[in-house]
């Protein structure tokens, strides 16, 4: 059984504040917090071998994408570093998958989770169908493209509920509770650890169970942003109609495409 893992940091247990995930900060909290995301990484790497996992595949998946150092990160594991990538935070993942881990993510644009955001801070929301989705969602349908299934998500308690909301069936670990956008009530490493390890495990146990995240096709993307002159740099992408002062909208033929296509138009916005 092959497990795909995306790990991100601002669901790690005890992140509160962008200055202790950001690698052009000096607060000396980035390493500490650097060394947490690749714990909770081996928390997952351990249970999924635990039950039986014959390969797995790590993708960092924050910000710059080089957060985890390969020298922490268990020995039975690969790592995808770096960026860009051409599928960011799924890069590697394909159809010889049998489940999807999401680890240390974060509720999208416009919750009320910690730190909550879809991908850049240019986006107040994004939608699949007139569906609300965030990082989770799309990443999430991105791996339905594929035909594998999201069985597991950790992170603040409100990306726990948009997991279930939107995939039904799935374990998740809470690693704190959302005081706010900047505040957690948040368990200790020590136990999120041993609470990953056994949701891992215990997801690869009955695998069936759990069904590929996949939204009607063709896929109907809406896009809005903060700012008016940032929807006016995503329009200048072929394909997109603006629908309102702040909206932008296409279709897509498949996740892919729209995944592909949100990337662009965030980083031509974010310009």
């Amino acid at each position: 059984m092959k497990v795909y893992i995306s790990i991100d940091m601002e669901g790690i247990s005890g992140v509160v504040d962008w200055r202790q995930i950001g690698e052009d900060r000096d607060w000396g909290d980035y390493a500490r917090f650097r060394a947490l995301m690749a714990q909770d990484a081996n928390a997952a790497i351990e249970g999924a071998l635990e039950a039986g996992a014959t390969g797995i595949l790590v993708n960092d998946a924050h910000g710059s994408m080089r957060n985890l150092l390969i020298t922490e990160l268990h020995a039975d594991a690969e790592l995808v570093s770096g960026s860009p990538k051409r599928m960011s935070m799924m890069e590697g993942l394909d159809e010889s998958f049998q489940a999807v881990f999401l680890v240390g993510y974060h509720s999208r644009a416009g919750s009320t989770g910690v730190l909550n955001h879809t991908y850049s801070g240019v986006l107040a929301d994004c939608r699949f169908n007139g569906v609300a989705v965030g990082e989770l969602g799309l990443n999430a349908a991105l791996a339905g493209h594929f035909g594998v299934p999201v069985a597991l998500v950790t992170g603040d308690d409100q990306v726990v509920r948009e997991a279930r909301s939107l995939l039904g069936e799935v374990e998740t670990v809470t690693v704190k509770q959302a005081l706010g956008r900047y505040a957690a009530r948040c368990v200790h490493p020590d136990r999120t650890r041993t609470l990953i390890r056994g949701a891992a495990r215990e997801a690869l146990t009955r695998p069936a169970r759990f069904r590929p995240y996949r939204p009607e096709l063709p896929l109907e993307v809406q896009l809005t942003f903060h700012e008016s002159g940032q929807a006016d740099a995503a329009e200048l992408l072929p394909g997109l109609e603006r629908i309102g002062e702040l909206t932008l909208a296409f279709r897509a033929p498949d996740p892919l495409w729209a995944y592909r296509t949100v990337r662009v138009a965030l980083r031509l916005a974010a310009r």
